[in-house]
């Protein structure tokens, strides 16, 4: 019997030294030993009566609110544009959750006949995208490994156009939002997070823009 306490303690110790060294590890290399994904849903708020901005809450599997963004026109936009527009992106608060580490704004036309036209005004804060591109209909803003910048709310403008063929019907573009996500100093265990929301922004024969997030 005593023989067995011995070895049950041998085993107990063992495997104490063992978390021990792991956790130790973790904390010494500020990285997980293992990340889990998850994927992020979505919920769109209520945009006011003129339809000029949207904004989407990024939520994980318990309903908590770990990011958002939020999309809006800050000038009057009677003709096609460009106007000048804001975009808002970053973690979410009361409580932080989660830190960002990307986020990818893709606006593309829903027809040939039209495209987006967009012009990029680089923010005085330093925050850069690693890629800009416009060609084939479609227009990308990418901002990856964010570090600082993700650990805050983030504001940047553009300017905003839809070019058209013709003038006589509503004229769409779509906005897709990608974002990935991580929670901050984890131990042992980390988790990452990704989502995507989607936009229609909607230029109608008046030339008035308006976004939502259903079709028109």
């Amino acid at each position: 019997m005593k023989l067995k306490n011995q070895v049950r303690l041998i085993v107990v110790l063992t495997v104490c030294l063992a978390v021990l060294l792991l956790v130790g590890l973790s904390i010494a290399l500020q990285e997980p030993l293992y990340v889990s994904q998850s994927s992020l849903s979505t919920t769109y708020n209520t945009p006011f009566a003129n339809r000029d901005w949207k904004g989407v809450y990024f939520n994980d599997s318990h309903g908590r609110n770990l990011a958002v963004f939020y999309f809006s026109f800050r000038s009057l936009n009677l003709s096609l544009g460009p106007v000048i527009t804001t975009l808002s992106f970053g973690p979410a608060f009361s409580p932080q959750l989660v830190d960002l580490d990307s986020a990818k704004f893709t606006f593309a036309a829903a027809s040939p006949l039209w495209w987006p036209d967009i012009g990029y005004r680089v923010p005085t804060n330093g925050l850069n995208p690693a890629q800009i591109s416009q060609t084939n209909g479609k227009a990308i803003i990418n901002f990856q490994n964010l570090g600082f910048y993700g650990t805050g709310t983030e504001t940047l403008d553009i300017w905003f156009g839809i070019n058209a063929v013709g003038y006589n019907t509503n004229h769409s573009v779509f906005l897709t939002v990608d974002i990935t996500a991580h929670s901050p100093n984890p131990v042992l265990i980390g988790h990452s997070y990704s989502g995507e929301a989607t936009f229609q922004i909607v230029a109608q024969p008046n030339g008035l823009l308006t976004v939502s997030d259903t079709a028109f």
